[in-house]
């Protein structure tokens, strides 16, 4: 039987101890983490890590430099930890707006004016007693009676007919009226709304269509056939919607001073009275945001019968960067109007959402809505029965320190409110002669009835109050590189060194090797063909010569010579034919 290749040559030849190459990738040399830590301190371009890498000088010396470096990354950690928390914990800033406001670029105030009588003493005289009329009558001046036991059951549709029917309309409480110098038929300017002093009438507000959200939009709609005026979209945010003319609302701000603002007759009819909000008569008066539901109750001014009123307007205007956007509700404390949906209300603001909010907690509590509230057309509207379990409600909304009842509206990153300087005279008609002729009565009946409102804006620019970031990402970013630059010379190029040495030059380094030593097998290889080739010719030659003489010390016989010869002309062939990725080699190699 022949002996195999791979036998034959681990044998003893010459006196050689003969090894099989056989390359293995596996056990190639590999770049040691030292090896590329080393290489990348002589490189990077961070301050003080070349001496850590430097071999030529002394261990203290370089132990020096990595101490160094260490002290200064912890500091530079230090300070970065304090930007970070300074960007976290204030990240907006309010400030003065560096661009003034033309005050025709925002609305004239809606304007709110209620009679403190919340029912004609006509009107409540023809009411008959013990009856469901009489019943919401008393529910509404507060007094003793319950309208919820009859087949009605407080429907709100019979009670919105109820306060259309006993209250003070628009065109009696408005007895004259001008804007911007222009006498208006008050009923065409003025429009009747429910709030919770009963039935008011307002100047100025978006149209019912853009307030609500389709729940209650006819409530207290009015309208005139003739009105000559169209309702136009305005929000604090998008500001106006559609063309401004003279004939469109919510109208911008004409001008300055009392002939360019609103001048309105007020007529108490102080002997029509039945029952009133207060412990007086007169007038109340609002100056409110156009696109909110005013809270006269709590907030409105007393206008006295007999007086002339003047009420100097001063808006106080809030916006926001749309940058702010991206930082958290909880910290800028403010909400844009794309960020809340109410269901009741079409343009968010703190009033809109308390008001809202009130109206869902009263209906979960008591099962059922006060009448001024946002509600459906067939709520249950509250009598007086039930006025315990709302006003428990109601006072605990209003009161700071309580839990339970919570409406937590914060404020809209875009608002509008109005402030008002308000100074007063008494009245006299008839005694002297005056230029302004809006009075058309006897001077007894105005003393006792009648008051005269100038609302009139007294300066052409404002500033807006703008929320803003304090530090904004490309800040943060600033300082950091700042620090980072000052104690270790930090950039991105630095950040993009640390990553070409942890991942593509361990890769590539690794590679390289496999290559080289692929190379210097191949020579390898060739040098030990040339060599047992040049042996086995020799070897062949003196066999011939020498077939039966055998030297001293040979070992390798004629058989041998002859399988060697013959393995190397098949290892030769085998060469000439491989033309494919080499294989693990079987060749021989002596040391």
């Amino acid at each position: 039987m022949r002996i195999s290749n791979e036998r034959l040559f681990h044998k003893s030849y010459h006196g050689l101890s003969p090894k099989l190459i056989q390359f293995n990738q596996n056990k190639a040399p590999k770049v040691t983490f030292a090896e590329n830590f080393q290489e990348y301190c002589l490189n990077t371009t961070l301050h003080g890590l070349k001496y850590i890498g430097t071999t030529s000088i002394s261990v203290v010396e370089r132990c020096f430099f990595f101490i160094s470096f260490v002290l200064v990354s912890i500091l530079s950690i230090y300070f970065i930890t304090n930007v970070y928390q300074k960007w976290q914990a204030s990240p907006i800033i309010i400030g003065f707006s560096p661009t003034s406001t033309h005050i025709r670029d925002i609305p004239f105030p809606a304007v709110t004016i209620c009679n403190m009588n919340q029912a004609t003493r006509k009107a409540a005289e023809a009411i008959k007693p013990n009856t469901q009329d009489k019943a919401i009558l008393d529910s509404i001046c507060s007094l003793d009676g319950e309208f919820n036991l009859t087949d009605f059951e407080g429907k709100w549709s019979t009670v919105r007919n109820m306060l259309l029917s006993i209250t003070q309309p628009c065109h009696n409480l408005i007895r004259a009226c001008r804007y911007a110098q222009n006498v208006y038929n008050c009923e065409h300017i003025f429009r009747p709304v429910l709030t919770d002093e009963g039935l008011c009438c307002t100047f100025n507000s978006v149209n019912l269509s853009w307030l609500l959200i389709n729940k209650d939009t006819t409530a207290m709609q009015v309208d005139l056939p003739d009105n000559p005026f169209v309702p136009i979209q305005w929000t604090p945010e998008t500001g106006f919607i559609g063309k401004q003319t003279n004939s469109t609302f919510p109208r911008s701000v004409a001008g300055t001073g009392a002939n360019m603002g609103l001048s309105v007759v007020l007529d108490a009819n102080v002997k029509d009275y039945y029952c009133s909000s207060t412990s007086s008569y007169g007038f109340k008066l609002l100056l409110h945001n156009p696109t909110e539901t005013p809270k006269m109750a709590e907030y409105a001014h007393y206008i006295q019968v007999g007086t002339e009123n003047r009420i100097i307007v001063s808006p106080r205007i809030s916006d926001a960067s749309f940058l702010i956007r991206k930082t958290s509700i909880a910290q800028r404390q403010c909400i844009f109007a794309s960020e809340s949906k109410l269901s009741y209300f079409r343009t968010y603001s703190q009033n809109n959402c308390e008001m809202e909010c009130e109206a869902r907690l009263v209906a979960e509590s008591c099962g059922c809505v006060l009448y001024y509230m946002p509600k459906l057309e067939d709520s249950k509207i509250c009598s007086k029965a039930d006025s315990g379990c709302y006003e428990e409600i109601r006072s605990s909304i209003a009161l700071t320190s309580n839990t339970t009842f919570n409406c937590r509206c914060l404020p809209g990153c875009f608002e509008i409110n109005y402030e008002s300087d308000r100074s007063s005279a008494d009245l006299n008609v008839g005694d002297f002669k005056v230029r302004d002729h809006l009075v058309n009565t006897d001077g007894t009946y105005a003393s006792e009835n009648i008051a005269l409102v100038y609302i009139f804006f007294s300066d052409m620019f404002f500033r807006r109050y703008t929320k803003g970031e304090l530090i904004g990402f490309t800040d943060f970013l600033s300082n950091i590189g700042g620090l980072l630059g000052l104690f270790m010379g930090f950039s991105l190029i630095s950040l993009a060194e640390v990553i070409y040495f942890m991942t593509l030059r361990p890769l590539f380094a690794k590679r390289r090797e496999i290559q080289d030593h692929i190379k210097q097998d191949s020579v390898f290889r060739e040098r030990h063909f040339n060599t047992v080739y040049n042996n086995v010719f020799n070897i062949q030659q003196k066999a011939a010569h020498n077939r039966h003489v055998h030297f001293a010390g040979d070992t390798v016989n004629g058989t041998e010579e002859e399988q060697i010869v013959g393995w190397m002309d098949g290892a030769f062939r085998l060469r000439r034919k491989t033309n494919g990725p080499k294989q693990i080699s079987t060749i021989p190699f002596y040391e």
